[in-house]
């Protein structure tokens, strides 16, 4: 009688098992690092539907998780999504798009008016490779006919494991940290120590990735989800 060997693809099923919620290896689940905290901006990220079905080491659920005002939507043009019109017609909101461009503007050139009539700013972030988000934003005509909010700072993207087509871009989980800072800076949000942690759980997550690149742990074939 021959005995059945186990196959690889056996062998490594415990590794396959996934956390649903932040979407990595479940022994490399990082919802314990995150601490939600609170901010005066409300954020909506629009993930590109290839970014929620295909990418891993992406960083807008992360981000997620580390805001207590936030939401993420996934879909490949929100023109007609029921939830974005809907925050869009609120009277509540200031809504701009968190989006590079000529015409942006940035907590030093906006003025003081979003400080002052009472409304909170509604940021769309969107999520996605250069090529998809550019792709969601020219379909979505409701988020593309918004005012673009950027930078008034240049910064570096740290993550080390993928390589940025521009120089300027930056993941999702740093854009929403960068603004927070400059939102801080300019007085619309409180100074919170706790939005360090989108940086953290971000290094966190790049050097994981990083130390199974570099061969300090099992094989990127036997550990997907990563």
């Amino acid at each position: 009688m021959i005995k059945k060997t186990e196959s690889p693809e056996a062998a490594d099923a415990p590794h396959r098992e996934e956390c649903y919620t932040c979407r990595r290896a479940k022994q490399n689940c990082l919802c314990g690092s995150a601490k939600p905290f609170a901010t005066r901006m409300r954020f909506v990220i629009l993930m590109h539907t290839k970014e929620a079905h295909k990418q891993r080491t992406g960083t807008a659920r992360l981000a997620r998780l580390c805001l207590t005002n936030a939401e993420l939507l996934t879909g490949k043009d929100f023109s007609n999504n029921e939830r974005v019109n809907a925050l869009l017609h609120d009277p509540v909101y200031s809504p701009y798009v968190l989006y590079p461009g000529p015409q942006a503007v940035n907590f030093k050139t906006l003025g003081s008016a979003p400080l002052q009539d009472g409304k909170t700013l509604l940021v769309f972030v969107v999520d996605g490779t250069w090529r998809g988000a550019r792709s969601l934003l020219n379909k979505s005509r409701n988020i593309l006919a918004l005012p673009r909010l950027s930078f008034a700072g240049s910064y570096l993207s740290q993550f080390k494991i993928k390589k940025q087509p521009k120089e300027h871009c930056v993941s999702t989980i740093e854009a929403i940290y960068y603004l927070y800072k400059e939102a801080e800076a300019a007085g619309y949000e409180k100074p919170n120590a706790q939005a360090e942690i989108l940086m953290s759980i971000f290094k966190e997550m790049v050097d994981t990735q990083l130390s199974y690149e570099n061969g300090k742990g099992k094989r990127r074939t036997a550990r997907p989800g990563l």
